[in-house]
C-alpha cells in the first residue's frame, strides 16, 4: 500500500462499469417463466457422465502410459421416483431407492498411450488401433447393434457412405491426410462397414481404420502426457453414446416407445469440440428425425452447465434479478449471439457469427430457478440444419414448444440440496462415472504396472 509505484500505476486505472447503463437491456432478455414449467409424471431420465484418467506404466523417460475412460449412465423411471419423493407425496423406501440407483451403465475403455506398443505397432498406430477396437467392442452393444454402426449411421446422415459390392462403406475424401504419414491421400478411400478397415494408399499395407474420421490420433502425444487426446475421445463417446441410445432406440416400433416422454440429460453443453467437432450436425439431424416421428411426447435432450462463462455471468446479475424479479419465479435467459458478445464473451468477436456453428447442437438458456439457483441450460435444436437466419430463429422460444418448460421441470424436481446447483441424476452420473486420482488413481497406476510391465 506504501509502494509508489503500485499507487501510481492505480491511479492511471481508470473503470467504465456503469451497472445502471446496462441493466435495463439485462432486464428486458428475461423473460419469467413460471407458469410454463411442468414436472414429468412418467417416462425414463437417462442422465450421462464421463471422466478420464491417465496411468503411468513408467515415471521415468521416455514415457510409458495408458488411458482409462469411464462412461456412465443411469435410468430413472420417472413415476417410480414420484413414490420416494417426499415433496410428490412419497415415502423415502431404501429398497426402491437402490433399486432405481441399480439401474445403470458402465462403459470402461481402455486407450494406449505415448510408450505403448500394442501388437509390436507404434504409439500413434497402437492409439489409432485401441481407438477401432473399443467402438467395435461388445461394451457398447444396445439391441445388437455396436457403437461402430451409430457412427456409421451418422456420417451417412453427413452423405460420406456409399453402398459398393452390396456392402456399406464409409468414404474418406482424397483431400484428407493420412493420419500414418500425414501427406495428402490422393486418392478416395472406401472403408467397408464390416471389417472395418482399408489400406491406405500412402502407407503401404498399413490400415485405415473406420474411426479415423473423428481424427482423434491428431492430437495424440508420443512423447509425454495425452490427456487432450483422451478428453476428445472422453467427449465424443458421451455425445455418441448419447445418439447410440437413441437411434437404437428408435430403430423398431416396439423400442420406440420407450422415448415416449424420455428425457437425455448431458453433463455440460450440446457440443462437440476439437477434431471430432463435425459430428454435432448428423446428430442435430437425428434427433430432429427422431423428435418429428415421435408419437406421444418427443424425447428432450438437454444439457446441463454448473459453472462457466455463463453461469459465472448469472451469478454477476443475480442481485440485479433478485431486486427486480420477486423470489420463488423462475426466470430464463436466452443466450443470443448477440447478448453473449456484449456481456459474457468479450472480445474481437464478429457479432454476425453464429456462436458454436462448428460445435453446438443445442442452444444455451440462462437459468435462475424458483430456489435462486443459476445454471446454465442447454436445448436440442428445434431444426434438421443451421440454414438462413439460423441465428435469430435459435433463441424465438415459440421454436421449442414445451421443451422449455419440460426441461426446468426435470431440473425442479430431481433438487438436491446436497450438491450447489447440481441435480440427482447427473449427481448419479458423476458418481457412476468418476475416477478419482487418489486413491483409485494410484490403484490404476499399480494395475496397469503389473500388467504391462517395463
Amino acid at each position: 500500500m506504501k509502494d509508489l509505484e503500485v499507487r501510481a500505476l492505480f491511479g492511471r486505472c481508470r473503470h467504465h462499469v456503469d451497472p445502471v447503463a446496462y441493466q435495463q437491456e439485462i432486464l428486458s432478455a428475461v423473460v419469467d417463466v413460471t407458469d410454463q414449467v411442468k414436472r414429468p409424471e412418467r417416462g425414463y431420465v437417462i442422465a450421462a457422465d464421463g471422466s478420464n484418467y491417465e496411468a503411468s506404466v513408467s515415471d521415468g523417460f521416455p514415457s510409458a502410459r495408458m488411458g482409462l475412460l469411464k462412461i456412465g449412465q443411469v435410468w430413472i423411471d420417472t413415476k417410480a421416483y414420484h413414490k420416494i419423493d417426499p415433496r410428490s407425496g412419497g415415502d423415502p423406501d431404501p429398497i426402491v431407492i437402490a433399486k432405481l440407483e441399480k439401474e445403470k451403465n458402465t462403459y470402461s475403455v481402455p486407450l494406449t498411450g505415448a510408450g505403448i506398443y500394442l501388437d509390436n505397432e507404434g504409439p500413434r498406430e497402437s492409439f489409432r488401433r485401441s481407438t477401432f477396437e473399443a467402438f467395435r467392442s461388445s461394451r457398447f452393444e444396445l439391441l445388437d447393434e455396436g457403437l461402430d454402426k451409430t457412427l456409421v449411421d451418422l456420417l451417412e446422415i453427413s452423405g460420406e457412405t456409399r453402398l459398393k459390392d452390396g456392402k456399406r462403406h464409409v468414404v474418406v475424401p482424397s483431400n484428407r491426410r493420412c493420419p500414418i504419414t500425414g501427406e495428402l491421400l490422393g486418392v478416395d478411400v472406401f472403408i467397408p462397414e464390416d471389417i472395418g478397415f482399408a489400406v491406405s494408399p500412402r502407407a503401404g499395407n498399413r490400415p485405415l481404420f473406420l474411426t479415423d474420421v473423428l481424427r482423434l490420433s491428431e492430437a495424440f502425444a508420443e512423447e509425454g502426457s495425452n490427456q487432450q487426446a483422451y478428453t476428445r475421445a472422453m467427449n465424443v463417446l458421451e455425445h455418441l453414446i448419447l445418439a447410440h441410445t437413441i437411434m437404437r432406440l428408435d430403430a423398431s416400433e416396439h423400442t420406440r416407445a420407450i422415448l415416449d416422454g424420455a428425457v437425455f440429460l448431458v453433463d455440460g453443453p450440446l457440443g462437440i469440440f476439437g477434431e471430432p467437432a463435425r459430428l454435432h450436425r448428423p446428430i442435430m439431424r437425428m434427433l430432429h428425425g427422431v423428435r418429428e416421428r415421435s408419437v406421444g411426447t418427443p424425447p428432450l435432450i438437454m444439457g446441463v452447465t454448473k459453472s462457466g462463462r455463463v453461469v459465472d455471468h448469472g451469478k454477476l446479475i443475480q442481485p440485479m434479478l433478485l431486486e427486480h424479479f420477486p423470489k420463488g419465479r423462475t426466470l430464463l435467459l436466452p443466450m443470443s449471439d448477440p447478448y453473449r458478445y456484449r456481456y459474457v464473451d468479450l472480445g474481437a468477436k464478429d457479432a454476425d457469427s453464429n456462436f458454436g456453428n462448428d460445435t453446438h447442437y443445442g442452444q444455451a438458456f440462462l437459468v435462475r430457478s424458483a430456489n435462486d439457483r443459476i445454471f446454465e441450460l442447454n436445448l436440442a435444436y428445434p431444426f434438421p440444419v443451421k440454414a438462413t437466419g439460423f441465428q435469430d430463429r435459435k433463441v424465438e422460444l415459440s421454436y421449442y414448444q414445451d421443451d422449455i418448460g419440460r426441461a426446468i421441470g426435470v431440473l425442479e424436481l430431481f433438487e438436491t440440496e446436497l450438491y450447489a446447483d447440481a441435480n440427482i441424476v447427473q449427481h448419479l452420473a458423476h458418481r457412476c462415472a468418476s475416477i478419482s486420482h487418489r486413491p483409485a488413481g494410484r490403484t490404476l497406476d499399480m494395475f496397469v504396472r503389473s500388467i504391462i510391465g517395463i
